[in-house]
């Protein structure tokens, strides 16, 4: 299968696309993110570097909202400030209209099967990992946040990255970093267990009530399991290689794999985390906007550290204009990707968020821009793919 930089795309949209919307006059990427605007978001220092990447919309001003950073940026934009600081130590060329844009995709999911060559449990190519970031790193994308869903795959993940990290040996390539955390749907299976007494699979039920029923862990259990994504956070922090925690959040379209109160105990333990390791949130939101703010609205003065701003990613953002305002007012930022374009409505949305506070994103290999999407309209490039017969 031939593919986009990352997977997840299989097009490159000219700023049309958001253009229409918000008025960027460069051309980027949509399957990976532009350096430019989450660097600005978490440095002073970017702010004033990145120059060359302003929109006319802000020309004149620098980025104000970056306070919520100022004092305590997330690692990695510390970490990948220096790709936009200083051109000469990525062999760009020193004409200004020769240069390389310069991306970081702020979501991938490495760890997919897809990636070993496996599609819906049926093997179809080699691993292929290695192009697909060679791919990406002639193609401009210096940086990879990587997302972990469970426990074990924020081990999994830590152990990808030092191994890239080993194979890379001081050659140029694609810095992989990564995140440690549980996603909403996957809060069942290592907060709670399964109630085998209970039994709902009667005749008639309809989905909600045949899923599985399940019990939360003991108190005992939930500090143990708290205690263990601490310690995981932490040692990746000290190496650099973790930069947030998530993908945490709430997820209402799909409480088939996992009921809200078990979401909810699973976020609180989350924030706990974060709270405790002082890193920035990567979080996950479906049909559950009001809920999620408002959790994360008691936790605010912990996760701010006294401050007036929680650090942290609404990725993939599909909601109203209200609820991204709701999530602004905390200081936080707005990913979007495929799935936050696939209606007129959500167009609509996007086009009304502010350019400081927003992040790309691919969410690769998922969320893409297909053909019925409304955003399919400003696609202007598109890679060579192969259909199965």
């Amino acid at each position: 299968m031939m593919s986009s930089v990352l997977r997840c795309s299989n097009s490159i949209i000219h700023c049309r696309t958001i253009s229409a919307l918000i008025a960027i006059p460069f051309i980027i990427p949509f399957s990976i993110l532009s350096c430019s605007r989450p660097i600005q978001a978490f440095t002073h220092q970017a702010a004033a570097s990145a120059t060359t990447f302003k929109s006319k919309r802000h020309a004149s001003s620098p980025i104000s909202s970056v306070q919520a950073f100022a004092h305590n940026p997330p690692l990695f934009a510390r970490r990948t400030f220096a790709i936009m600081s200083s051109s000469s130590n990525n062999n760009i060329n020193s004409n200004p209209s020769s240069q390389q844009l310069q991306y970081i995709d702020a979501g991938a999911n490495l760890l997919d099967s897809m990636y070993q060559g496996t599609y819906h449990s049926k093997p179809r190519h080699e691993p292929d990992l290695d192009i697909v970031l060679r791919r990406a790193y002639e193609k401009g994308v210096h940086k990879v946040i990587s997302l972990a869903g469970t426990i074990k795959e924020s081990e999994e993940l830590a152990e990808l990255i030092h191994g890239l990290d080993s194979e890379m040996e001081g050659e140029k390539g694609v810095r992989v970093f990564g995140t440690v955390g549980v996603h909403p749907t996957r809060c069942a299976e290592v907060f709670a267990e399964k109630d085998d007494s209970s039994s709902n699979e009667e005749e008639g039920d309809d989905e909600s009530t045949t899923a599985t029923s399940w019990i939360p862990k003991t108190e005992q259990q939930q500090k143990e399991i708290i205690q263990q994504l601490i310690h995981l956070a932490a040692q990746g922090k000290e190496s650099g290689n973790i930069v947030a925690i998530g993908e945490c959040g709430l997820d209402y379209a799909r409480l088939q794999f996992c009921p809200k109160e078990i979401q909810h105990l699973g976020l609180r333990a989350q924030l706990e985390v974060a709270c405790e390791t002082k890193l920035p949130l990567y979080l996950h939101n479906r049909e559950s906007g009001d809920d999620l703010y408002q959790i994360l609205l008691e936790y605010k003065d912990k996760l701010s550290d006294g401050g007036e701003h929680i650090r942290g990613i609404v990725h993939s953002f599909d909601e109203s204009i209200e609820i991204a305002n709701q999530f602004l007012s905390l200081g936080l930022y707005i990913g979007i990707n495929g799935c936050s374009l696939k209606t007129a409505d959500n167009l609509q949305v996007v086009k009304q968020l502010p350019l400081d506070r927003l992040i790309l994103e691919t969410d690769c290999p998922w969320c893409d821009i297909r053909p019925t999407h409304a955003g399919s309209g400003y696609i202007r490039t598109t890679f060579p793919t192969k259909k199965e017969k």
